[in-house]
């Protein structure tokens, strides 16, 4: 089957749409978060010491800073992140997770999680490391990252303990065992 590159990239979309409006449900219905929300305090959760500057935030989401700021005062409002003035650079603002915010995550990771396992349930597992590496690679704009290329199966959910689950969260591939 020959698939061309204007329909592999509407498919795409599509798949998009239709997890994103799955996972916003269940994120309203449960968490009263949308997507969009649950993956920037993800982002931060993940960052170190949950913070990362605005215009690095912002590229990892997709945003335009503008967008990203829109954003961030919605969850600052709600008290889930806020935005912090970096020691010695006064221009330069750091968008940083909260102790609320850290908190929904680590609760709504859960539900994220059973959504994704189901998405991607019809999928061949074995295929699962290759499909992934290729949207990384569509991520980064063609350009390949080699150190972030998967290896293996992704892994089905177990309940670590809070530290753990960062690192799974954040991290889901596994480090090469030796």
């Amino acid at each position: 089957m020959t698939v061309d590159a204007l329909g592999f990239c509407l498919g795409i979309g599509r798949a998009h749409a239709s997890l994103n409006l799955r996972l916003a449900e269940d994120l309203g219905a449960f968490h009263g978060l949308d997507f969009g929300d649950f993956t920037l305090l993800h982002g931060l959760w993940c960052a170190d010491h949950g913070r990362m500057p605005m215009s690095d935030l912002a590229r990892l989401l997709g945003l335009s800073l503008s967008a990203l700021t829109r954003k961030m005062v919605v969850l600052e409002k709600t008290g889930l992140a806020e935005r912090v003035a970096v020691p010695g650079e006064e221009t330069r603002r750091h968008a940083a997770i909260r102790t609320g915010g850290r908190r929904l995550v680590q609760e709504a990771i859960a539900t994220v999680e059973a959504i994704c396992e189901k998405a991607v349930q019809a999928l061949d597992p074995d295929r699962l490391p290759a499909i992934h590496a290729a949207m990384l690679t569509l991520c980064t704009g063609g350009a390949p990252d080699a150190g972030s290329a998967p290896t293996g199966r992704l892994r089905t959910s177990h309940r670590p303990d809070p530290e753990e689950q960062r690192d799974l969260a954040c991290h889901p591939t596994p480090p090469p065992s030796t």
